[in-house]
């Protein structure tokens, strides 16, 4: 290696002798006809240098390190049709496991196959197989700190399930000695020292293979010292390096040219030893199986579309250089006559120009400025022309006008600039047909007919109108059916949303979709289940199907099944799926399941037209009609439930209250068993029924006949005194609210409720019921605000404390607005100012208790004073009037007019921030 040092071989003479022993072994191979050449992932240096080694020693076999089984990829590899970024996708046995192999336009190994095939050298791959790697990883070491060159763990980049790599590095990233090499050469990680080292090299430099690759032999094997050998068995490297190092010795007996092998860096040292019988190579040579390695595996492997996004590894990619678009532009300057001296200037010209589009601020003096000092930096550093860092740095100083740097989040222009610029948006291409199954070239061409762009990972939103744009249901289908298979192409953003049931009532839904190589990777991982997206699809509704028998079936759960298949365009099976939903409202003991499943089926008659469902309209509202004898059989379970239980009852009251007033606007029909045709809604829309039909036994299970046996049922359950008070006061708001009973039947209930010697805590659930079912009575009925006053101002202090938490979780159902309106009526019944009452606190219920203690004990100081008439004492007037607007959840302070009872809701204002936060 007598060749002038380079900034990494002036060192030689202090190597450890083993390195030195590992120097002179490079040179006997090369004399024996076996070309090592060592490199860093995605290098444009090292792409150079192994170009320009096989141009010189015109090798009769060019062996590149990844797994064996990609070997029956080579013909779409070299397709000239073939673009990168490309990667090759290996999926794990269990169809869960799955790693990429990513190749870019400046890989060294992509350079290498490219060369390869030009001079007509044969080409192999010689690493482990996927699945064969996957296996040997010890449990927790892909994941340790000196695992080196072991696959990603799920989760290493934003918990995607695909992106484990079979190149990662974190051996350089982790290793002492690079870490101690970037203190003393000022650096701040392992890629500024190899820009520093490599990248920041002239052409004429790198096509110097001899000294580059030596330099790289170097600098890696001094960070493999590092590592003990337990560590690289633990995590596969061993057995990689024993299956590499001894095909390599296959190659070479069998040709009779010479043989280049294109390996990442970490692994040279292991195959300079194992080559040349180096008493160091036994731990690699000794775990060769005694009868060889036989034909290379087999195994399937697929090519796909990458992008740069995904090779950048400062956006979470494990291996490899950062900045891809960056990387690109220079493995393209070193081929121009200018060379990247001139690069630096066009790369901040193109920030500025992509932060200025986004509404940022650059001027030409900044750019100006930028270069200057890019080019300063460079000189402080020795480095020939601005590097990487060199022009981020000089970004963050002249472009940077705040403390957010070059955050890369929503809302900052020049982060998502340099992101563009430095990380670069390209998106490879892969000739169809060849080396991706069917539903992956089906998919991609069906997005392309429905005009979605796929051609970039760029995120982007469509907006459809399925309601009156036929080609727009189109789109919505086919988005949503790559949204149900877990493809990753789309999610709904907004709009209506007809499995939840949600947004039904807005006209246009927006989706937000991206092609990216994990849409390529998850549609690859599920073309076992079909060769179309129907096909998959319906593989995971019979899942879904199944689950849902072995989980306990649910109305609600099965009606959604309807619904997806609905809006998926299933439509074929829905007799299977509208038998299974029958036979389920049969044995569903959850009302709350069985209304919200009818909901969904009221939702989709209302939408047939635009979800082409008009031949199946009959059989929908008939299973509404036998839903809703199921809903009757259940309803007087509600009037059984404990008081943990009746805000949930009182919620699925009233759901199917609106459930029955859906019915009736619909005017849809249903078919009795006589086979006459009438309305479902055929009875006053009214919660109630008339008082000839509530009497009766109890309902039979399932039956017929609309809506008339719930509101049968739903009148026995509010006039049974045994019903659960909530239930009962949720009951005999709905009906007040349907005018099935009049104000003073309403105002006598409450009445009855709150008198003297009824039970305080079963008047307060009434209340609470009552509140939660209609709420604005309370603001609307002058004789119902004159009752519920009445009642909490005659309940003695003791009795208003005890059912105080009961009190302050009715009133929550208020919406701030009419909290304000109940407000202004207290301070107007009890002569205070409004605002003195709708105050928000931020008091716990511990101050609430040091409080009402220390009221109690300067009321008692008062009085004993002769004082009490002055400060309320224990006049009942000041007391209770102020009570109903703390009951009513309306904060107050404390004063000369108040009590405890003006503090009962300190935490309202919180309670409804929440909810409007979280509806």
């Amino acid at each position: 290696m007598a060749v002038a040092p380079g900034p990494v071989r002036a060192a030689w003479g202090l190597a450890p002798e083993r390195m030195q022993r590992a120097v002179a072994g490079v040179e006997q191979l090369r004399v024996d006809g076996i070309y090592l050449a060592p490199v860093r992932h995605h290098s444009p240096a090292c792409a150079l240098a192994v170009e320009a080694l096989l141009d010189e020693v015109r090798p009769a076999v060019v062996l590149v390190e990844g797994p064996e089984e990609y070997g029956r990829l080579l013909p779409v590899l070299l397709d000239p049709r073939t673009r990168p970024p490309v990667a090759v996708l290996s999926l794990g046995t269990d169809g869960k496991g799955a790693g990429f192999y990513p190749l870019a336009e400046f890989s060294p190994e992509w350079v290498a196959l490219r060369t390869a095939d030009r001079l007509g050298a044969e080409v192999a791959f010689v690493d482990r197989s996927w699945a064969a790697r996957e296996a040997a990883i010890a449990p927790g070491t892909s994941d340790a700190p000196d695992a080196p060159d072991a696959p990603d763990a799920p989760g290493d980049a934003e918990d995607d399930a695909f992106a484990r790599t079979l190149q990662s590095e974190r051996n350089l990233a982790h290793s002492r000695t690079v870490a101690a090499i970037a203190e003393r050469l000022g650096c701040r990680d392992h890629d500024e020292v190899w820009d520093h080292l490599f990248e920041a090299r002239t052409r004429e430099q790198l096509t110097d293979w001899r000294e580059l690759f030596d330099d790289v032999f170097a600098w890696a094997a001094l960070a493999r010292l590092d590592y003990e050998e337990e560590v690289l068995d633990a995590d596969g490297s061993l057995a990689r390096e024993a299956l590499m190092s001894a095909r390599v010795a296959e190659h070479r007996a069998r040709v009779e040219g010479p043989v280049v092998v294109v390996t990442g860096a970490f692994h040279t040292l292991a195959l300079v030893e194992a080559l040349t019988g180096a008493p160091e190579g036994g731990a690699v040579v000794d775990r060769r199986p005694a009868g060889g390695y036989g034909d290379p595996a087999a195994a399937d492997a697929w090519l796909i579309r990458y992008d740069h996004e995904r090779l950048d590894g400062l956006r979470g990619y494990g291996a490899g250089m950062p900045s891809p678009g960056y990387y690109e532009r220079l493995w393209a300057a070193h081929r121009d006559p200018a060379g990247p001296a001139a690069l630096s200037t066009a790369l901040l010209v193109d920030v500025a120009a992509a932060a200025t589009t986004r509404g940022a601020q650059v001027s030409f003096a900044e750019v100006a400025s930028a270069a200057e000092q890019a080019r300063r930096l460079a000189d402080l550093r020795e480095r020939p022309w601005p590097g990487r860092t060199d022009l981020l740095d000089a970004l963050t100083s002249c472009f940077v006008k705040d403390d957010g740097g070059l955050d890369l989040g929503l809302g900052r222009p020049l982060g998502q600039a340099v992101a563009e610029v430095f990380g670069g948006r390209a998106l490879g291409e892969v000739p169809p047909g060849l080396a991706s199954p069917p539903l992956v070239q089906r998919a991609r061409e069906r997005a392309e007919a429905l005009r979605l762009v796929v051609t970039d990972s760029t995120p982007r939103r469509t907006r459809l109108d399925a309601r009156r744009t036929p080609r727009h249901r189109e789109r919505r289908a086919f988005l949503a059916l790559m949204d149900f298979v877990g493809s990753g192409f789309a999610h709904r953003v907004s709009g209506p949303d007809h499995v939840s049931g949600r947004g039904l009532g807005l006209l246009v839904e927006e989706w937000e979709y991206a092609w990216t190589p994990l849409v390529e990777a998850s549609l690859v991982e599920l073309s076992h289940h079909g060769a179309t997206l129907e096909a998959v699809a319906v593989h995971r509704l019979h899942r879904l199907e199944h689950e849902l028998a072995t989980t306990g079936r649910s109305a609600l759960g099965v009606a959604r099944l309807v619904a997806q298949a609905v809006v998926l365009g299933l439509t074929d099976h829905l007799d299977r799926l509208v038998a299974l939903l029958r036979s389920t409202l049969d044995v569903d003991p959850s009302l709350e399941s069985v209304v919200g499943g009818l909901h969904r089926l009221v939702d989709l008659w209302d939408a047939r037209v635009e979800l082409g469902l008009d031949g199946h309209a009959p059989e929908l509202l008939d299973l509404v009609d036998h839903g809703l004898a199921t809903a009757a059989y259940l309803v007087p379970g509600l009037g059984k439930v404990d008081a943990d239980a009746e805000p949930a009852a009182v919620g699925t009251l009233v759901s199917l209250r609106d459930l029955l007033r859906e019915v009736h606007r619909a005017g849809a029909l249903s078919t009795v068993p006589d086979g006459v045709a009438r309305p479902l809604a055929d009875a006053p829309e009214a919660g109630g029924a008339p008082a000839s039909s509530a009497a009766g036994g109890a309902p039979t299970r399932p039956g017929a006949g609309g809506p008339v046996p719930v509101r049968r049922e739903l009148t026995r359950l509010r006039e049974d005194r045994a019903t659960a008070p909530g239930v009962r006061g949720a009951l005999v708001a709905l009906a007040s609210v349907d005018d099935s009973l009049g104000d003073d039947v309403l105002v006598a209930e409450v009445r009855a409720q709150l008198s003297p010697g009824a039970d305080p805590v079963a008047a307060v659930r009434f209340l609470g019921g009552l509140l939660r079912a209609a709420p604005d009575l309370l603001l609307h009925t002058p004789e119902l605000f004159d009752a519920v006053h009445a009642g909490l101002r005659d309940l003695d202090e003791p009795a208003f404390l005890a059912v105080l938490p009961d009190l302050r979780r009715a009133f929550t159902w208020l919406k701030p607005a009419e909290t304000h309106h109940l407000a202004q009526q207290v301070a107007d019944r009890t002569g205070t100012r409004a605002e003195r009452i709708d105050v928000h606190l931020t008091a716990t219920e511990r101050d609430l208790e040091v409080g009402l203690a220390l009221e109690r004990e300067l009321t008692a100081m008062l009085d004993r004073d002769g004082l009490g008439a002055w400060g309320g004492g224990t006049r009942r007037e000041p007391v209770g009037a102020p009570a109903a607007a703390g009951a009513a959840g309306l904060d107050g302070p404390v004063g000369p007019t108040g009590s405890p009872a003006d503090q009962v809701l300190d935490d309202q204002g919180d309670h409804h921030d929440l909810q409007e936060n979280h509806p």
